[in-house]
């Protein structure tokens, strides 16, 4: 009997040790930084007559672990993109041990997902428009 309590004892302090390491942090990322660069003009901008307004955007940035992935490929046709994934991939896995002394795994880093480019010609398409096209 002595035995199944020692048992029952040891998984509630286990798990007891387990939830004590769930943690919430609330790490989120300030607001982001206001882009300076001018915007080119063409001639519809130029005959506007009102003030133009600006753009909010949303912080769209998360805070992460680092990855040690510092090679990514880019888009390339099918055949030479299966032989340079495997060469980055190669040289990813050889990068880990070293990435691990270099960028500790305890830091945060901040991932954006989209960056949008300033422009005042952007709008969303008509309803009897054509499709939308991809700009990836």
């Amino acid at each position: 009997m002595s035995s199944i309590r020692k048992l029952a004892s040891s998984a509630v302090l286990l798990g007891l040790f387990m939830l004590g390491g769930c943690q919430l942090e609330n790490n989120t990322p300030g607001p982001e930084a206001l882009s300076s660069t001018p915007v080119t003009t063409d001639p519809a901008m130029q005959k506007r007559q009102w003030d133009p307004s600006a753009a909010l955007y949303v912080n769209d940035a998360v805070l992460t672990r680092p990855d040690y992935t510092p090679l990514q490929p880019i888009a390339l046709p099918c055949i030479a993109n299966a032989v340079t994934d495997t060469v980055l991939c190669l040289g990813n896995l050889c990068y880990m041990p070293a990435g691990v002394f270099l960028q500790f795994p305890w830091t945060m880093e901040v991932n954006k997902s989209l960056s949008t480019p300033s422009s005042y010609t952007l709008m969303p398409p008509l309803p009897d428009g054509p499709a939308p096209v991809s700009t990836y």
